[in-house]
């Protein structure tokens, strides 16, 4: 578990530095990175995934809004390479994959699983967004200094 942390932590760093984010965003978006997988490894211990990947994006998307106000950068410099460890990938490939050896049906219900796990994902991020830009200042008002 530990381990798994450090990684989604390096993997995130080196993609934001690809991606050309700002120096002092590296560490904070894989710290964010960090916090959001470890809550997605743990919905998925307990065998719940796709509350994993909302769960997960949620936590990504509220600290990287805070970090945007507390350091006057966009939200997407540190949300963007924070949800790199946990897009589901795998389940994309796993659809491709069914294609090819021309199961269509379990193609397709990889694809919806994957589908759903994006779409959790898309809604947390939204949630997330509207509800911060919505708030009034008294509840994120010392970020903004």
């Amino acid at each position: 578990m530990i381990l798994d942390l450090i990684y989604s932590f390096i993997a995130t760093y080196f993609f934001a530095l690809i991606m050309n984010a700002p120096r002092k965003s590296l560490v904070f978006s894989s710290l964010i990175a960090s916090l959001g997988y470890f809550i997605y490894s743990v919905c998925v211990n307990y065998n719940q995934q796709l509350m994993g990947f909302f769960l997960g994006t949620l936590t990504i998307a509220l600290f990287g809004e805070l970090c945007a106000r507390k350091i006057k950068m966009p939200a997407t410099i540190f949300i963007f390479p924070a949800l790199v460890p946990i897009v589901p990938g795998l389940g994309l490939y796993q659809m491709m994959l069914e294609f090819v050896q021309n199961d269509v049906y379990e193609a397709l219900l990889v694809g919806i699983k994957t589908l759903s796990y994006i779409g959790a994902m898309s809604v947390a991020i939204a949630l997330v967004s509207l509800i911060l830009t919505k708030a009034p200042n008294k509840i994120y008002g010392d970020f903004k200094k």
